[in-house]
This record gives C-alpha cells, structure tokens and sequence, in this order.
C-alpha cells in the first residue's frame, strides 16, 4: 500500500503507516525535494535494512527523522528503530551475530581500545543514519517519540 500524500504541513499524516522499500522511495524520495541527497539516504537506509533482516529474523522498523518531512533543506540523516518480533532470539545471538547487531544501533560515549580513544557517537552507514532498537514493552514510548508534532512514519514488515 502507497504512503499517505503529505500534509499541508508538509508531512506524514499522523500514524504508523506499512509500507515496503517501493512505497518508501516513491514518497520519500520521489516525491520530496532534494531527490540526489535523498538518493543516497535512501541507499544507505536499504543496505542497513538488508543487514537487520540477516541479524534480526523477523520484525518492523520505523523510519523517521527529517527524511520523513518534506522541508526545504535536504535531510541530513534519518532514524529507525528497530522492534525485532522475537527478542529472546537476540538474547541468543552468537559472538558474530552480536557485533553485526551492534553494528546496527547508534552507539553514544564509546571507549575503543588499541589505541584507546572516546568517540562521542558511533553511527551506522557512516553517520548517515541512527539505528535504535525497541525492547519489549517501550513500544509505546518510542511511537510517541516517532509521532511528535503530529508526524506520521512507514512501518516496513519483514
């Protein structure tokens, strides 16, 4: 199913709404300013989904952030959170599967060894994009945070 047109107030019409990659970058690309900056988030959003769904056996993700909004500036990043169906699954992830889901979230106040050095934030897709993951039971949080100012969001399935 397409994604809603925008608002007058140029975004999603408020709610969760499904989509696949297809109706993504129809709405959010297509038809949004700023198409070569788009093209590449876009990119970027693919490659992170493909890997989730190689770590994360089956759930959603939210999109969000300023690729969702159709504004005059070109968006600089976009967001998803990750709600894996099964979380004890992620509870058995081996030592591989573990660092390609790190690999996916958005890390803040990061101590690296070897040399040692602090890194403020660590990003997937080269900073492109930040990546969170839902535990269970913060559904609700976390759509609240993805909803604010009336903001609607694709919702893909896998």
């Amino acid at each position: 199913m397409p994604l809603p047109h925008w608002t007058p107030q140029n975004l999603l019409p408020p709610g969760r709404h499904q989509a696949d990659l297809a109706d993504v970058y129809e709405r959010l690309v297509f038809d949004a300013p700023h198409q070569n900056d788009r093209e590449i988030l876009f990119s970027a959003l693919n490659s992170y989904l493909g890997v989730a769904r190689q770590v994360i056996s089956s759930g959603r993700a939210w999109i969000g952030g300023a690729f969702v909004m159709r504004t005059g500036h070109p968006p600089r990043g976009l967001d998803v959170v990750l709600l894996p169906d099964e979380w004890g699954a992620l509870k058995r992830l081996d030592d591989e599967g573990r660092t390609a889901l790190y690999g996916l979230l958005t890390l803040r106040g990061v101590i690296i060894g070897q040399p040692a050095m602090y890194l403020e934030q660590v990003q997937p897709v080269g900073g492109m994009l930040d990546g969170f993951l839902c535990r269970p039971g913060d559904e609700d949080v976390w759509e609240t945070v993805w909803a604010e100012g009336g903001k609607g969001f694709p919702e893909m399935v896998w």
